[in-house]
């Protein structure tokens, strides 16, 4: 388990977190909780059992909708991930504070669900996408030879852009899509890396500067140093995933 903590708020009962033990959809959550030094508890299962028998059906009893990602904060309990990180996002103040920024934010979470949606076609043989190893690495070379960033580039040169360029949304930090950008930006990274590719994210210099500026905030180097990040498999060996 891993948590992070925050003075403001002490007396609270900490939210409960919940995914797979892989970084997935769960490295998005976790960085964003430890950004904020939220008082936490990072629930990882490792089985469909654990899962399946040992907590969902108390999670059903909270939310009908009860699947992983779910987040557990008193008496609200949220799934799916779009719809925790906007509970999360307006909680901490990362959502926007304006309805342009609000707007921007949900079309980012969108977009980059999409680029997420494209990585899980390549790493995992659903749907005879990838059926086997050698069709594994000419698709990841096509991904790699053409990152699905070019769209995040333009918002970070838009003319609305409150930052200047340094971050998505928000002027002064990073907002609650940005830790979806940063994490599906690593991970495009990691896959040029293992299949020996040209660097991906010196195709989009403003992404770069995104990606460095993120890996550089200080509430994150807890994150980083730990096994969460550096070791933890990034999709399920159960679905006999090719870049794990």
């Amino acid at each position: 388990m891993s948590g992070g903590y925050s003075k403001s708020d002490a007396s609270a009962a900490p939210m409960e977190f919940g995914y797979w033990k892989i970084r997935g959809l769960g490295a998005v959550f976790r960085m964003l909780l430890e950004y904020k030094e939220a008082k936490y508890e990072d629930k990882q299962y490792c089985t469909g059992e654990d899962w399946f028998k040992q907590r969902k059906p108390a999670i059903l009893e909270m939310n009908p909708l009860a699947n992983l990602p779910y987040l557990v904060d008193g008496d609200v309990c949220v799934c799916q991930t779009n719809a925790i990180l906007q509970y999360l996002g307006e909680k901490f103040g990362l959502y926007g504070a304006s309805a342009a920024q609000k707007i921007r934010t949900e079309e980012l979470l969108c977009e980059i669900y999409d680029v997420r949606n494209g990585m899980i076609d390549l790493v995992y043989p659903f749907k005879n996408v990838c059926r086997d190893i050698e069709e594994f690495d000419a698709k990841a070379e096509g991904i790699v030879k053409s990152p699905p960033f070019a769209k995040f580039e333009a918002i970070l040169s838009f003319k609305d852009n409150a930052s200047g360029g340094k971050w998505f949304v928000l002027a002064d930090g990073p907002g609650v899509a940005d830790f979806h950008i940063w994490e599906m930006l690593d991970q495009h990274k990691m896959l040029a890396e293992r299949i020996g590719g040209e660097p991906v994210l010196d195709k989009f210099p403003k992404c770069k500067a995104f990606y460095e500026a993120f890996r550089a905030l200080p509430t994150l180097q807890k994150y980083f140093a730990s096994d969460d990040y550096k070791t933890m498999d990034i999709n399920n060996k159960i679905a006999n995933t090719y870049f794990a």
